[in-house]
């Protein structure tokens, strides 16, 4: 294999994946902290502050989905030496940020009354979760800024600046939930509103340490006021041709969780909870594939920037071959302890029996789920983000959710059935992309499109 014989090609992928991973899992951990501190507190607090921080973290990753566009062009202007460009995209990038941010901001709190209104809970759990979103949705324009710079520091291959800021703020976020939820050194116990300015100043502590490392000489690119208020709209239209798409997909992606919740309840309270028992263990194991295909966008962007056709096929190839390893070992170990990997998030008998067969079911797809991660990625480094949305549109819409429909509601087949369902879409989109993966046209058109005076 290419990754075992190319040291350094090795590393370097290693070196922008590893943190990436622990970005993405600290993320997490911020909103399962709110839950689980406030959890104490009985189940009205626990509904309201999950339902905030649904509420809340799908609004601001969603909006953040327009930063791939200014990681594809902050990769390729690097790989090509341009590092003014580079400064442009980034200060450009924040600017729709902050304006994004605001506007976004004013409008949920204006009409969060009605946003909640459509989720049918008690009123006691809608009281706190408003006053959770009202607190927490103020943060909403340097929590997106926040988020954008470390979508420029990923295209940078600065992986490690996000997850070193990320550990900071949550290791601040876990002591002011305990201090702020629970009233302890003399603060006043704010319960649910506590867990909120808790999170809502991690993550102006994030903004303003994300700011600081990218506007002074922290690293190659430095992005001064000048870059940031001087609008430039061939530099945003840019950001925004490849950015929207990845919002699309991940509009497409979310509204299809959602329907798939809505249909998957109808199999009954055992059968669902399994399914999330299920859910919650695979998507620990989607952190290697996220990692990788970050590592694939940034390496192949730069290689693109560089014009070095070459460069762009060995990140390809090694983020695979690396992903295949990871994921694939993952998958060997969902195999062979299904039923002890069930047993450590629940202690129910029927759950586990069941969980476990549907952990062992998705092991048949960690392998195409890497490679369709991965070769997501690669498109995107190469500049092509509509490609990715197109294929996630399809095969949610056209295969999964009507087949789940099926199913469920016309066949009422059990729900390993369904889980069989998601490893044949899966390897169908494993399919799919390898064909264009493979004819290399994603290539050339990006090479091609490089400013002349690069190549």
């Amino acid at each position: 294999m290419l990754i075992w014989r190319d040291r350094s090609l090795r590393v370097t992928i290693w070196k922008i994946a590893w943190p990436a991973m622990g970005e993405m899992i600290l993320y997490m951990m911020v909103g399962v902290v709110d839950v689980a501190v406030v959890g104490r507190l009985g189940a009205v607090p626990l509904a309201a502050a999950s339902l905030g921080a649904e509420i809340f973290f799908s609004l601001v990753l969603f909006l953040n989905a327009l930063g791939i566009g200014a990681s594809v062009l902050v990769a390729q202007a690097k790989g090509g030496g341009r590092m003014e460009e580079a400064q442009t995209v980034a200060g450009q990038s924040l600017l729709m940020a902050i304006f994004i941010g605001i506007t976004v901001g004013i409008l949920t709190q204006v009409f969060l009354p009605q946003i909640l209104a459509l989720f049918k809970v008690e009123a006691a759990v809608s009281q706190q979760a408003l006053t959770y979103l009202r607190i927490t949705l103020a943060m909403v324009p340097p929590a997106l800024i926040y988020y954008m710079i470390c979508s420029i520091f990923r295209g940078l291959g600065r992986t490690d600046i996000p997850m070193k800021i990320g550990i900071f703020t949550n290791s601040f976020n876990v002591l002011g939930d305990l201090v702020l939820v629970f009233g302890w050194w003399g603060f006043p116990a704010m319960g649910v509103a506590g867990a909120a300015v808790a999170t809502s100043i991690a993550h102006f502590l994030g903004f303003l340490m994300s700011a600081a490392a990218l506007m002074t000489h922290y690293t190659e690119l430095t992005v001064g006021w000048r870059d940031i208020f001087a609008v430039r709209m061939k530099t945003i239209r840019r950001i925004l041709s490849l950015g929207i798409p990845g919002l699309g997909e991940q509009f497409f992606n979310t509204a299809a969780q959602l329907s798939s919740t809505y249909l998957l309840v109808f199999l009954g309270t055992v059968a669902y909870a399994s399914h999330q028992v299920a859910l919650v263990v695979e998507s620990i194991s989607y952190m290697p594939g996220f990692g990788m295909a970050i590592a694939a966008t940034t390496l192949v962007g730069q290689a693109v920037g560089a014009v070095d056709r070459d460069q762009a096929s060995l990140s390809s190839r090694g983020c695979l071959e690396m992903v295949g390893i990871l994921m694939g070992s993952i998958g060997v170990l969902f195999f062979l302890f299904p039923y002890f990997i069930a047993s450590l998030f629940t202690n129910d008998p029927e759950i586990i029996k069941i969980a476990g067969l549907l952990i062992r079911i998705a092991a048949l797809e960690q392998l195409s789920i890497a490679a369709s991660m991965v070769m997501s990625g690669i498109l995107k480094g190469s500049g092509d983000t509509k490609t990715p949305m197109y294929i996630s549109a399809f095969f949610t819409w056209v295969v999964r959710i009507p087949l789940m429909y099926l199913f469920i509601l016309v066949l009422h087949w059990p729900v390993a059935t369904i889980w069989g369902l998601f490893v044949v879409e899966w390897g169908l989109r494993a399919i799919v992309y390898t064909i264009i993966y493979r004819r290399k046209q994603w290539l050339d058109k990006a090479i091609l499109a490089q400013p002349a005076k690069a190549q």
